[in-house]
């Protein structure tokens, strides 16, 4: 905080002014800080969630390919990848949560997968269809984590700064600056006072 200090009233009263608004921008940050806390917390649970599920899902549908594989052959598998044509389409939408741009992910179109595959594929091709579907919410859920933990960070230096550093110095120096000010407001009222005596004096004489 670099300022050009005047020892006078009006200099005084802008500083108190300046104070108010800085104190009203930590607040403000604080409760920011405080509601991505709980806005973090939130997301690191269901991301938590959802990892325990997409281990379940990766277990099953591995367990199942190594069974089709078994019992058909590899070749049979990759032959049967092949008949897919179609790509799953998603877009990357942004959300503004608190000021920080989060990536949301909308799936445009999944590929259909009854009827393009031989029964005995069919089953897995649906279970991969659905991972793929969990994955992208990890996904999305992952980089909400991370963005919202870097904007938390960066709001906690701020609201320290304001805090430990920028508030302090702003008290200390309207507290120095209001005793120099009262210091100064005495010392003209006592030779206002004095002034009037001596002209008194001089009219009575």
């Amino acid at each position: 905080m670099s300022l050009s200090v005047r020892y006078t009233r009006g200099f005084l009263l802008d500083l108190k002014r300046r104070l108010s608004f800085v104190q009203r921008a930590h607040d403000l940050l604080e409760m920011k800080r405080d509601q991505e806390i709980r806005e973090l917390g939130s997301a690191i649970d269901r991301l938590r969630e959802l990892r325990v599920v997409l281990e379940k899902r990766i277990e099953e549908v591995l367990r199942d390919l190594a069974m089709l594989q078994a019992v058909y052959g590899s070749q049979e598998i990759i032959s049967a990848s092949m008949l897919m044509d179609e790509r799953i389409e998603i877009e990357v939408l942004p959300r503004n949560v608190m000021g920080v741009n989060v990536p949301m992910i909308k799936i445009v179109r999944v590929p259909e997968v009854k009827g393009r595959y031989p029964l005995h594929i069919e089953g897995l091709a649906e279970k991969v269809r659905g991972l793929l579907e969990d994955l992208l919410r990890a996904a999305e859920l992952e980089a909400f984590v991370e963005l919202i933990a870097e904007d938390l960070r960066k709001t906690s230096i701020r609201v320290n700064a304001l805090e430990k550093v920028i508030i302090p110095s702003y008290e200390a120096m309207i507290r120095k600056i209001g005793e120099v000010v009262e210091q100064s407001a005495l010392e003209d009222f006592i030779r206002v006072k004095l002034v009037k005596r001596v002209l008194e004096r001089r009219r009575t004489e």
